[in-house]
């Protein structure tokens, strides 16, 4: 067998790690799902409690994950491995690295299935595909391509294999050379989406709904619903951070680096809601319209405005950009797994990975077609009506990431050494440690328990 030692590399720069950080952050979490979340959760009354949430749990639970990596040195699996056997811990604590590659394997095969409706949306609106569209219409094309098993099933492929393909190039010409690319057009587009509906949209409602709280929207659904939003957004606890922690060298400040991840992941999620809001309020289309929002409402709005076929087609490419920016964290992650592990080259390691998650995601994209009667926990009252798609999504948004979220806390408060947790925080003495430790060893925990007890 061919195989190849795992040499010990870092991100070439502060700036990399911190674009490839912010592409985790960046996705389909921000741009599909925070504008439809928002819409069914009050409007502004939910962003103020997201940005809370995202301050005061999310962002100290992406500290913690990226202490972990650092401390480590590889992969999540291997560095709770090590990190275990050095403070002595019970092998329990090992479900982390089984969990950091179990959610990225089972989110990639569904995440990309999402992602190739992106990229079928950003050809059709090159073509014009949805001048004039009304309501009817869209929602007749997005069934035609997702219940078309054909169509979705090349999309996924297609979209997996490029995804495939970069992540195979290495670290510094593949996975860098990426985000170094993708991430500045992307804050280039939104911005200019933004501008472009502050003029033809209704600019005025759009921001309100975003900016206006109401207080009296605010209950415990609407924190648990920022709060599992916040997690799902930064990406914690799902495995990436730390596969990404495993590359950063021990003058970048942690702490430092999360703050302009958080505020960067804010600001693209509230652009996106300032380029989607103005559309949906100017065309009398419905905020609250859930996950249809970006493949069925908002191609109405594009169809009638004036210079809509390139707006449509800067906004899918957006989105689509965005998802390879997560795609790429999730498959990396298990790709350094099997080459620290297994010590193969990264090209069989892509191979193997990357074609895994694509047999399992087979089932995922047949389950808007071929499968969408097929209900395998059918037998279960609250599953009853879940396909493998919606089972997949589920399980991974609402058990593993805050149950892993919830274990990484744990480890990172009480197992890990504190002088050990204090040098990673900060390499000078930090006013801001024990506040945060604090946070991590008694806040957050209760927090996360009650997303992850509500979830259940």
């Amino acid at each position: 067998m061919n195989t190849v030692a795992t040499k010990a590399v870092t991100w070439s720069s502060k700036s990399s790690f911190l674009l490839a950080t912010i592409g985790i952050a960046v996705g389909l979490g921000n741009i599909w799902r925070f504008p439809y979340v928002v819409g069914t959760n009050g409007g502004a009354a939910f962003v103020l409690i997201y940005v809370l949430t995202l301050l005061c749990f999310a962002g100290p639970i992406m500290v913690a994950e990226l202490m972990i990596g650092r401390q480590g040195g590889k992969d999540p699996f291997s560095t709770v491995e090590d990190l275990r056997e050095k403070n002595s811990a019970s092998k329990y604590w090992q479900l982390i690295g089984w969990l950091s590659l179990l959610i990225p394997f089972i989110a990639l095969s569904y995440y990309c299935v999402v992602a190739g409706w992106t990229v079928d949306y950003t050809w059709q609106s090159l073509l014009n595909r949805f001048e004039g569209i009304d309501n009817v219409g869209s929602k007749q094309y997005f069934q035609s391509v997702a219940g078309s098993a054909p169509q979705s099933i090349a999309l996924f492929l297609g979209f997996i294999a490029f995804t495939m393909f970069i992540i195979s190039k290495g670290l510094k010409d593949g996975l860098e050379k990426s985000v170094k690319l993708l991430m500045p057009m992307l804050f280039i587009i939104l911005i200019f989406l933004v501008i472009y509906a502050a003029i033809a949209g209704d600019f005025a409602k759009g921001f309100a709904y975003l900016f206006s709280p109401d207080l009296s929207k605010i209950n415990a659904d609407v924190v648990l619903a920022a709060m599992g939003q916040a997690f799902f957004s930064l990406g914690v606890g799902a495995g990436s951070v730390m596969a990404y922690g495993g590359y950063l060298s021990k003058d970048i400040s942690i702490p430092k680096s999360v703050l302009t991840v958080a505020f960067a992941d804010t600001l693209v999620a509230l652009l996106a809601g300032l380029a989607i809001f103005p559309f949906v309020f100017a065309f009398d289309l419905a905020p609250a319209s859930g996950p249809g929002l970006i493949f069925e409402t908002l191609p109405i709005a594009f169809g009638q405005l004036p210079g809509g076929q390139w707006v449509g087609l800067l906004f899918f490419f957006l989105l689509a950009g965005a998802a390879l920016t997560t795609a790429l964290s999730m498959l990396e992650c298990l790709v350094r797994f099997i080459t620290d592990k297994y010590q193969l080259t990264r090209t069989k390691a892509t191979l193997i990975a990357g074609s895994a998650s694509a047999v399992l995601g087979l089932g995922a994209a047949l389950s808007f077609n071929l499968l969408a009667d097929f209900k395998p926990l059918g037998f279960i009252d609250f599953f009853s009506g879940k396909t493998l798609f919606d089972l997949m999504d589920y399980s991974v948004a609402n058990i593993m990431i805050p149950f892993n979220a919830l274990l990484i806390v744990l480890f990172c408060g009480w197992v890990m050494k504190k002088k050990v947790v204090e040098t990673e925080f900060s390499q000078q003495s930090s006013v801001l440690f024990k506040p945060w430790l604090g946070l991590v060893r008694y806040i957050i925990p209760i927090g996360v328990l009650a997303v992850l007890l509500i979830g259940l």
